[in-house]
């Protein structure tokens, strides 16, 4: 089969709408209005959407899928050299999480999440004037020795992806009424500070009843920008209550709402719960992109997302508020 007629045969029937953004990224005449309106019908009903035609070369995706499966196949002393510390950099081994935020809509979780992972943020080199200034937002990734190309690689996507981040921006802001570079250029997101994670699932163990790869949650920050390997796993709750599978689409990239756009939208933009089973037999590696707002920006309802009949229903908070209680809540960092 080839991989035409498997993305043809994968979207027959599927519940997640497909955006194609490659008119818009061309800049073609009436594109950006009416991908902007799919985006905005897609981030109120599901809150995930496929992107097409994105930009992102399907190259770089790769050779990051074979950078993610290096990492994760060191042995485990090789990677806890590099374990997570503060502000959740580094490797966050087996067991590292528990997705407790849902516990009382889904009862308790039995285990940890079957789950790895390695987390890095903007790469800021020595000499950059926001390290010399210590900024706020300047973090110092862990990064393993003796992987030739680990990092070059990671830079060189989340830098692609952030790129990738401000043209869905872009998108949403029309949806939502308010001039093309609204968001982008917001100071929630001025220096960017997302979140890049490769995550490595193994292979269910059926003794363990009820295991999840990652329980259900929502995203804590504005969004994500998922790469999918081959195997699939990841299940959306649409509002009817019904969990669907997210296949995994060859040359797609999946990206769902988090908690900050939902409050920032006063509601418009739905943040899904979601959850990894990983029911396949086979490892599997994904590598979400997290879209991330500073921590020390206030978020007020956007002025076009409330009015007479529609109050804010959130009081002004900072992502760093949010992040700060979930982490605590869902994260059991290795000592």
């Amino acid at each position: 089969m080839s991989e035409l007629q498997a993305v043809s045969e994968a979207a027959s029937g599927m519940k997640i709408p497909i955006v194609d953004i490659g008119p818009f990224l061309a800049g073609e005449p009436g594109a950006l209005e009416r991908a902007a309106g799919q985006v905005g019908e897609a981030s109120e009903s599901l809150g995930f959407f496929f992107l097409c035609n994105h930009g992102v070369p399907q190259s770089l995706i790769d050779r990051t899928f074979e950078q993610t499966e290096r990492f994760h196949t060191l042995p485990l002393e090789r990677k806890m050299e590099v374990k997570v510390l503060a502000h959740n950099i580094g490797y966050l081994p087996l067991g590292g999480q528990t997705q407790r935020s849902y516990s009382l809509l889904y009862g308790e979780s039995k285990y940890p999440d079957r789950s790895a992972s390695f987390f890095m943020r903007r790469d800021y080199p020595a000499g950059h004037p926001d390290r010399l200034a210590r900024k706020s937002w300047v973090y110092d990734n862990r990064w393993p020795g003796d992987l030739p190309g680990f990092r070059q690689t990671l830079v060189e996507y989340f830098e692609t992806l952030t790129a990738l981040s401000e043209k869905v921006l872009t998108l949403q802001s029309v949806a939502l009424g308010l001039p093309p570079d609204y968001l982008p250029r917001h100071e929630a997101f001025s220096p960017p500070v997302h979140i890049l994670r490769l995550l490595h699932y193994p292979p269910r163990d059926p003794a363990l009843d009820g295991q999840f790869g990652i329980g259900p949650h929502t995203d804590y920050g504005y969004g994500s920008i998922l790469a999918q390997a081959k195997v699939p796993g990841l299940e959306i709750l649409t509002r009817d209550g019904e969990w669907i599978e997210a296949p995994a689409l060859p040359g797609h990239l999946l990206f769902n709402n988090g908690d900050m756009c939902q409050v920032w939208t006063n509601d418009r933009f739905r943040s899904a719960p979601h959850r990894v089973i990983n029911k396949s037999g086979e490892t599997r590696y994904s590598i979400p992109f997290f879209v991330s707002t500073r921590l020390d920006v206030t978020l007020a309802c956007l002025p076009t997302c409330q009015g007479p009949g529609n109050p804010p229903k959130y009081a002004p908070i900072s992502y760093g508020e949010h992040y700060a209680r979930l982490r605590q809540q869902n994260f059991d960092l290795p000592k």
